[in-house]
């Protein structure tokens, strides 16, 4: 495969900026997924039309959400990410791509763990296991 046209496939190219006001009952008009409690970065399930007001962009169901207002936003829970996104004033910036995890991008979203923790060395499709009753916290 020629460089420029693994320059043009790069996850990079795919990642866009939606910009959402809240709509008046506070709502910006989406459902959340995955998150790490689920063993999966977070993204969008369905986006309702009419709740939320668009400025820019556009948000679209299964896309993975990497950023909220430039904070990162992979590895955490679906509840942090409501948090962080509740605690934003509108306009709230939202960096979205496809949800595709391909080698690049789960390198990327690994920066965001340490190395050498369980974290940075599972696989984005991985789940976590729930921990033995004898083993709870």
């Amino acid at each position: 495969m020629s460089k420029s046209l693994k320059k043009k496939n790069h996850w990079t190219n795919k990642v866009h900026e939606a910009v959402i006001t809240r709509g008046k009952e506070g709502e910006l008009g989406f459902e959340l997924k995955g998150g790490a409690e689920n063993g999966q970065f977070p993204y969008f399930g369905e986006v309702k039309q009419g709740k939320g007001l668009i400025q820019s962009g556009k948000l679209a169901q299964d896309e993975l959400l990497l950023e909220v207002n430039d904070m990162p936003v992979a590895g955490l829970t679906t509840r942090d990410v409501l948090a962080v996104i509740k605690h934003c004033k509108d306009p709230v910036r939202f960096k979205c791509v496809k949800g595709v995890v391909d080698k690049d991008l789960r390198h990327y979203l690994n920066l965001r763990f340490s190395k050498g923790s369980v974290d940075h060395d599972a696989p984005a499709d991985h789940q976590r296991q729930p921990l033995p009753p004898h083993c709870s916290l």
